[in-house]
């Protein structure tokens, strides 16, 4: 899956009918929040999971004793993870951002 072409099709999909996603009235402290630190998703990701509240993994449920219903759907988030990679050319380790879905 190219995660760049996912989110440029569902901003598309919202722009079709008649919506334009960056101007919808997120919050500044952020009504998408993580479960586990308590803190607000970004504006990208509040826009991908569509709706307020807490979110978790299904790991973090299930290591909470929760469980999910059966039929119930994920979403997708985004976020970056810095890999150390050698410049061929110096021999420096470095960090690379790379997106993750």
């Amino acid at each position: 899956m190219d995660i760049y072409q996912e989110i440029t099709n569902r901003i598309i999909a919202e722009m079709e009918q008649g919506q334009i996603p960056w101007q919808k009235p997120w919050m500044a402290a952020g009504s998408a929040i993580s479960h586990t630190t308590g803190k607000p998703y970004s504006l990208l990701n509040q826009m991908l999971l569509g709706r307020a509240g807490e979110w978790l993994t299904f790991k973090q449920c299930q290591a909470e004793g929760g469980y999910i219903r059966k039929g119930e759907k994920s979403r997708m988030v985004v976020f970056w993870k810095w890999l150390e990679q050698e410049d061929e050319e110096t021999g420096e380790t470095k960090q690379v951002p790379f997106l993750r879905y």
